[in-house]
């Protein structure tokens, strides 16, 4: 009778065991530590990204789809998501749109711009940054 009164005991001693055992850590993704960016992907945003991605931008849909601001301020697990988000919407040639390039054809990303955003929100890392 007293074993099977220590069944439920060892149960209860197995789960918080395993309950208490550390999770492991996620990668940490180099381009994001301390919440800053490389020098090169700052100016290529201040220059060509932020006029329109801000707080304190005339256009909502803008706003609403990447805000700057915020996201520096963001935890590392939405910085990654909206930097997947970014590469998806460069990749894709969304941005910056067309109708925008009609009246500000100065806000065309170069080659060079562009490379450095997409490396940056892909993850990958160069030597020089």
């Amino acid at each position: 009778m007293k074993r099977l009164s220590l069944i439920p005991i060892a149960g209860l001693v197995a789960v918080l065991f395993f309950q208490a055992a550390q999770k492991p850590e996620f990668e940490s993704h180099p381009e994001l530590d301390e919440a800053k960016m490389p020098a090169k992907v700052k100016a290529v945003v201040e220059q060509k990204c932020y006029g329109c991605h801000n707080a304190e931008s005339k256009s909502d849909k803008a706003k609403k789809k990447l805000d700057w601001d915020e996201f520096e301020a963001a935890k590392k697990s939405k910085q990654l998501a909206a930097m997947a988000e970014i590469n998806e919407t460069l990749v894709e040639g969304e941005m910056p749109p067309k109708k925008f390039l009609e009246n500000k054809p100065e806000g065309k990303l170069t080659e060079e711009e562009l490379q450095i955003l997409l490396d940056w929100s892909s993850g990958k890392k160069k030597k020089d940054e």
